[in-house]
């Protein structure tokens, strides 16, 4: 009866044992694949560029359409326009932080 009671401990702690392994290996799967879905959204809206650097949509509006007069304007932040929508390389913008200085913008 002790020898029958001690092999059924046995075994359910090599159970127990086991499904812990699976439930952590899935874990650990689901994580990489959220980081790999993460770095490949390069392209970014301009809500999100304004979430990304801690700054206003309205600044970032600012910042990627600059009057130079006579109809001409340029951009302080690099960006891509499609149709009517304006996205922001994530690299680019990465790039640009670093290599920009003060700037003062009106």
């Amino acid at each position: 009866m002790k020898n029958h009671l001690i092999a059924m401990s046995i075994f359910s702690v090599g159970i127990c044992f086991l499904i812990g392994s699976l439930l952590l290996s899935n874990s650990f799967r689901e994580e990489k694949t959220n980081t790999k879905k993460e770095s490949q959204h390069e392209l970014l809206t301009i809500s999100e560029l304004a979430d990304y650097l801690g700054i206003t949509v309205e600044e970032v509006q600012t910042l990627t359409e600059v009057e130079e007069g006579l109809g001409v304007t340029s951009s302080y932040i690099p960006h891509i326009k499609m149709e009517k929508t304006n996205y922001y390389p994530k690299r680019a913008i990465d790039k640009w932080l670093l290599d920009t200085e003060l700037t003062v913008v009106p």
